[in-house]
């Protein structure tokens, strides 16, 4: 009887140890991996066919890697191709940013990434969030494109009318208004044309050849203060115009004849005054490429006291002779300078007939060469062993780049940041008239540049009599 007993109780601890485990490993609320794979009855962590709940299980995620990208450089548009591994295949929880800028995605597998280019990205990182994981690739150097169209004009003539019906007789320079006007100093017509921002062309003054009041003589410069006014160089008639946004006239500067006379307003002369600028604020002065004097003059605002004194170049008791010197403002030396532009604090850009871009350090007190090394065509090389045949015009954007208008080579050439000269429109070796894309476009004789603001640039297409955009993307 006792050996029973003893066999009973150790039959009962084996039980209860069994039924331990059972309910340790049958469990599926207690989160826990089975001890024993081949129980049947024990829930796995996994996609496993065989388990017995299902919604227990949990997906393994394995994390993405990038590992090439093809191409790196390119411009708008272009697809690129990125590879690498655990991907997925679903495009909703895949994105592609260039420099920032979100990309369009075309197609997703697990080992590839296919992406369109945004335009304006820039040059910068291409980033890539998948399904929560951040990724970053190489650099992606973007590619601006330069695309021209015409924008107003096109054949010689005086009418007025929307963007192409509208005639011009050899445009000259450019200016534009707070509310995105466009105004043109059309020379042959002795007029100022307005270009609305829908394309719509008018005539803003003159029309009539003459002397008076509301009469131009052939003007070729153009500039516009902070309030709108207008400032004409009106070279026929050897005086400087304002006319303010109603249209009123007052004469700035010269007019009674050519010569080269400092002073107050009766009594200063110019000799063929191309080009206008208006100063930096607190400087309340204009300044005037006289060509033929071969100097720059400025004529003070100073509570309407209009005085005119020359600014850089020889004096008008030194001979006036054409140079090409750099030094003092006094001892520079300009041959017909040209177009002007502001270029960052205190810099005036000059463009003049050595086919050279001076500079001009208003802090310093001195004239220096910007850009360009003589006649001809040399381009994507440093500003200094550039060439240039006839430049005309120039215009600065507010990052610091530099437009100009290369007249006899029939481009519109670019200065970056870093004072490297790449032509951005037009062919070198053939003037003519088309509407394209960077070298295919063809200008003929462009004498006036504007960058009109982001991504814009406009031109004076002098023997097309047309003014021609830029875009830039």
């Amino acid at each position: 009887m006792k050996t029973i007993g003893i066999l009973r109780l150790r039959d009962i601890f084996l039980l209860l140890v069994l039924l331990s485990l059972a309910l340790s490993c049958g469990s599926d609320d207690n989160g826990m991996d089975c001890p024993d794979p081949t129980n049947a009855n024990c829930d796995q962590v996994g996609d496993d066919p065989q388990d017995d709940d299902p919604q227990d299980d949990d997906p393994v995620v394995l994390e993405p890697t990038l590992s090439s990208v093809a191409p790196v450089t390119g411009p708008k548009h272009t697809e690129v191709v990125i590879t690498g591994e655990n991907f997925g295949t679903d495009a909703t929880k895949v994105s592609v940013s260039f420099n920032g800028t979100p990309g369009e995605v075309l197609g997703v597998t697990d080992t590839e990434v296919t992406v369109r280019v945004p335009v304006g990205a820039n040059t910068g990182p291409i980033t890539m969030v998948v399904d929560g994981f951040d990724l970053t690739g190489p650099e992606f150097v973007y590619e601006l494109t330069y695309a021209v169209e015409t924008f107003a004009g096109g054949g010689r003539g005086y009418e007025e009318g929307s963007g192409t019906e509208a005639k011009f007789y050899e445009p000259r320079d450019l200016a534009k208004d707070s509310g995105g006007n466009i105004f043109v100093v059309d020379r042959r017509n002795n007029a100022i044309r307005k270009i609305a921002p829908d394309g719509e062309v008018t005539t803003f003054a003159g029309g009539v050849l003459g002397s008076g009041e509301g009469q131009f003589r052939f003007p070729r410069g153009l500039a516009m203060d902070s309030d709108d006014n207008i400032y004409v160089a009106d070279s026929g008639n050897n005086r400087i115009v304002m006319i303010d946004p109603n249209g009123v006239w007052s004469i700035i500067a010269g007019g009674n004849e050519y010569g080269y006379v400092n002073g107050a307003v009766d009594v200063a002369l110019f000799n063929n005054p191309v080009a206008i600028l208006v100063g930096e604020d607190g400087d309340n002065a204009l300044y005037v490429s006289d060509s033929n004097n071969h100097a720059i003059r400025r004529i003070s605002l100073d509570e309407g006291q209009y005085t005119v004194s020359t600014y850089a170049g020889p004096g008008p008791e030194i001979d006036q002779r054409g140079g090409d010197e750099n030094g003092d403002l006094s001892d520079a030396r300009f041959n017909y300078p040209k177009g002007m532009a502001k270029s960052g604090e205190g810099i005036i850009l000059v463009v003049d007939d050595n086919d050279r871009i001076r500079a001009i350090d208003q802090d310093a007190g001195t004239v220096g060469t910007f850009a360009g090394s003589g006649w001809g065509y040399v381009n994507d090389v440093d500003r200094l062993d550039a060439m240039f045949k006839n430049p005309m015009d120039v215009s600065v954007s507010g990052d610091g780049t530099v437009y100009i208008a290369d007249a006899l080579n029939h481009c519109i050439r670019r200065i970056d940041s870093e004072g490297h000269v790449t032509t951005i429109a037009g062919n070198p070796n053939s003037g003519g008239y088309r509407d394209d894309l960077g070298d295919v476009a063809l200008f003929d004789n462009p004498v006036g540049v504007l960058h009109g603001g982001e991504g814009e640039i406009y031109v004076a297409d002098m023997d097309n009599h047309a003014i021609r955009k830029i875009t830039i993307d």
